[in-house]
């Protein structure tokens, strides 16, 4: 009760009141088939951050008629046990992030920016989002992560440890047992800072952003984002982002770009009043960023990376990727 007393006493509560008020008091949205309730949510947690998180924990509570056994049986699904990789990754190659500084635009949750600082073994990587509850969940993600895999690793080494002390009983045996349970504890702590030295998140809306003058990257990735920032910033959002990409590469960088089709964006289009009115507003689709990232922005090259690689995908990732290097 001592947390309930402090949350009523420090006025938390009326601002949740007034952030309901002003929800119930928005005007109502006419019925649509195509309408999306997550993007909507998505596009207004910035307004209605408390009721943003009420809806995203029911929200996801899955509709199902598997068994409940199924349900909650996580064998080979959890993160960093097994977890199916994102078929993206069969048209990315190690190369392009391999010792490299990476920057991924739209991160969501984090999933692909931890499988690539893993898969890849990049020198560092950055995922930014607009939506700092989605940042959070990639903190907790990258956490979760780290504990699986340290503790596999401790597990593994304790084993061994158990093999040579059940070995021929010789004194030598068990004094390499005991020298490799000290090695074992003194390399767990640098083990599980290693990827937490490597990965970070960040809260940012990046067409407002500004550009730190010391940092550069030798890769950037922008998966399935262009549709949202051109809905909610128009022509000049997107115009924005390119550029501030372009910037932000160092020469021969490489820029991976999975951009949405046209149809998705008439299918979120009524999101919210500023999508509605930027979609009718826009002037340049997507069938022409290739040649605004050739002609007007500056990218030497275009290569297709994905059209062919993920034509069989079974989860839906089937768009078209582009690799353009500065």
């Amino acid at each position: 009760m001592i947390g309930f007393d402090d949350y009523v006493n420090n006025g938390d509560c009326a601002v949740v009141a007034d952030e309901l008020d002003s929800y119930l008091d928005e005007k109502v949205i006419p019925r649509m088939e195509d309408f999306n309730i997550l993007s909507w949510w998505k596009t207004n947690a910035n307004r209605y951050p408390t009721l943003a998180r009420i809806a995203r924990d029911i929200l996801a509570i899955p509709i199902t008629t598997v068994a409940s056994e199924s349900v909650f049986n996580t064998s080979g699904r959890v993160i960093g046990q097994g977890l199916n990789e994102d078929p993206r990754f069969k048209v990315l190659k190690k190369e392009w992030f391999e010792g490299k500084d990476c920057l991924d635009i739209g991160c969501n949750s984090g999933i692909i920016t931890i499988q690539i600082a893993q898969k890849f073994n990049c020198r560092s990587i950055l995922g930014i989002d607009i939506d700092s509850n989605r940042v959070a969940d990639a903190y907790w993600h990258l956490r979760k992560i780290v504990r699986t895999e340290h503790n596999e690793k401790r597990r593994a080494n304790a084993s061994r440890v158990e093999v040579i002390e059940k070995g021929d009983g010789l004194e030598k045996n068990v004094t390499a047992a005991q020298e490799e349970k000290k090695a074992i504890s003194r390399n767990c702590s640098p083990a599980e800072r290693n990827l937490f030295d490597i990965v970070s998140f960040k809260q940012e809306n990046f067409v407002h952003g500004r550009d730190s003058p010391e940092k550069y990257y030798d890769a950037i990735l922008c998966l399935s984002v262009t549709k949202w920032i051109h809905l909610n910033w128009g022509d000049d959002g997107l115009i924005t982002l390119f550029m501030r990409i372009w910037k932000l590469l160092r020469p021969g960088g490489i820029f991976v770009l999975e951009p949405q089709p046209w149809v998705s964006y008439e299918k979120n289009r009524r999101v919210s009043e500023t999508t509605a009115t930027n979609f009718q507003n826009i002037k340049l689709y997507p069938k022409e960023f290739q040649e605004i990232l050739l002609d007007k922005i500056g990218f030497r090259t275009v290569e297709d990376i994905g059209s062919g690689g993920l034509s069989s995908s079974k989860t839906g990732f089937n768009r078209p990727i582009f690799l353009f290097r500065k």
